[in-house]
C-alpha cells in the first residue's frame, strides 16, 4: 500500500528514530526542569544542607519518577510562609497582653469597667472633682488633677512584708531593747550573799 506522501525520513524507521529522538528531548529537558525546580524550591524550605542532598538526590536518581516522591518528603512550609505564621503567632500573643485582665480573678475585663462582673473586685474609682474613673495605681486625676484618695492611702499602708520584718537597732531600738531588757537583768536573789538574806545575822548563826 502506498501512502499519498512520502515518510519525513525516507523509511519508516527513520520516522520513529526521528520521533524518538524528540520524545527523548523533550523528557530529558523536563528532567533537567525538575532538578532546577527541586534545587530552588528545596532552598527555600530549609536550610538544612543535608535535606538539601537528599531532596536533589531523588530528583536526579530518579528522573520525573522521583518527582512525587520528592513532593512528599520536601518540608511542608517554605521559610517565607514559616516566618510569616509566626509573625502572626506574636501579633495574637501581642494581642491578648494587651487586653487588661482583673487582678483578682485574672479574667479578661473591658476598659470601661469600674466593678469586674466575674469576682466584683473595684477596677476603678470615679473622680472626688470631675467623675471620672480612674485606675487604683493613679495618684492624680489627669483630666481634673485632683488628688485620688485611694492611691494616697494605698501609698501610706504598710505592706505585709514590711509587717512581718523584725524591728532592727537604729529605727526602733529602743522599743526592741525594752522587750529583751527583763530576760537580761539579774535576779536579787541570786545575787544577794547569804548574809544579807532576811532571818540571818551578820555571824550567819540562828535567831533567838
Amino acid at each position: 500500500m502506498e501512502l499519498p506522501f512520502g515518510w519525513p525520513g525516507g523509511d519508516w524507521q527513520t520516522t520513529a528514530r526521528l520521533v524518538g529522538l524528540i520524545i527523548g528531548s523533550y523528557l530529558f529537558l523536563i528532567w533537567v526542569a525538575s532538578i532546577l525546580w527541586a534545587y530552588r524550591d528545596i532552598r527555600s524550605r530549609t536550610r538544612d544542607i543535608a535535606s538539601q542532598v537528599i531532596g536533589m538526590s531523588i530528583i536526579i536518581v530518579l528522573p520525573l519518577v522521583g518527582v512525587p516522591a520528592y513532593l512528599i518528603a520536601r518540608p511542608r512550609e517554605t521559610l517565607r510562609e514559616a516566618y510569616d505564621r509566626q509573625l502572626e503567632q506574636e501579633a495574637i500573643l501581642s494581642d491578648l497582653h494587651a487586653v487588661p485582665t482583673c487582678p483578682e480573678c485574672q479574667r479578661p475585663v473591658d476598659q470601661d469597667w469600674a466593678l469586674c462582673a466575674f469576682c466584683s473586685y473595684q477596677l476603678k474609682e470615679p473622680c472626688v472633682e470631675c467623675g471620672r474613673l480612674l485606675q487604683n495605681a493613679w495618684r492624680h486625676c489627669p483630666y481634673c488633677s485632683a488628688t485620688h484618695p485611694r492611691a494616697r492611702s494605698m501609698s501610706k499602708t504598710r505592706s505585709p512584708e514590711e509587717a512581718e520584718r523584725p524591728l532592727d537597732a537604729g529605727g526602733d531600738g529602743a522599743q526592741g531593747e525594752d522587750v529583751t531588757e527583763p530576760s537580761r537583768r539579774p535576779r536579787a536573789t541570786e545575787t544577794m550573799p547569804i548574809s544579807a538574806r532576811p532571818g540571818r545575822g551578820s555571824s550567819g548563826g540562828r535567831p533567838g
